[in-house]
C-alpha cells in the first residue's frame, strides 16, 4: 500500500485543526489578481510585491493537495511534506511583512493596518499548523502508519 492509499481511520483532532488552518490560507491564491497593479504594469503598487504575490499564488494552489494529504495519508514522507509546506508558507508571509515595511502598499489599495493584520493573521495560522505537526499525537499518527501496514 503506498502513501496515498492508507486506510481511513480517525484522525487526531490536531490533524483536523492543521488541515483547517492550511485551508484558511487558500485566500493567498487571489494575489495573482494584484499583478496588474504593479508599477511596472502602470499600476500604483511597488514592484517589490511581485515576488510575494507570485509565491502566495503558487502556495495557495497547493493548499487543496496539502489538506488532502493531511487528512487522508499517513507516513513520515507526508509529515515531512506538511512540515516543509507550512515552513515555506510561514516564511513567505514573513516576506510579505518585510515587503510592506520596505515598499508599503499604497493606501488606496489597502491600509497598512489591513496589510499587516491580514498577513500577520495568516502567518500565525501557518505557524500554529507547523507547531501542531510536532505534537506527540500528530507525530505518532504519521510515524506509526508502518505499524498498521506491517500487521497485515
Amino acid at each position: 500500500m503506498n502513501d496515498l492509499e492508507q486506510e481511513p481511520t480517525n484522525n487526531p483532532v490536531a490533524v483536523k485543526v492543521i488541515a483547517f488552518l492550511m485551508l484558511v490560507t487558500v485566500f493567498r491564491t487571489q494575489t495573482i489578481l494584484f499583478i496588474p497593479e504593479l508599477k511596472m504594469l502602470e499600476g500604483p503598487a511597488p514592484n517589490g510585491w511581485l515576488g510575494p504575490w507570485v509565491s502566495d499564488f503558487v502556495l495557495g494552489l497547493c493548499v487543496p493537495a496539502m489538506v488532502y494529504l493531511a487528512l487522508k495519508s499517513r507516513s513520515i514522507k507526508i509529515w515531512g511534506i506538511l512540515v516543509l509546506y507550512n515552513s515555506v508558507g510561514a516564511f513567505d508571509y514573513s516576506q510579505g511583512l518585510i515587503t510592506q515595511w520596505i515598499s508599503p502598499m499604497p493606501e488606496n489599495m489597502a491600509s497598512s493596518l489591513m496589510v499587516y493584520g491580514g498577513i500577520g493573521f495568516f502567518m500565525i495560522c501557518q505557524l500554529i499548523a507547523l507547531s501542531l505537526l510536532f505534537r506527540s499525537d500528530v507525530l505518532n499518527w504519521f510515524l506509526n502508519s508502518n505499524v498498521h501496514q506491517n500487521s497485515r
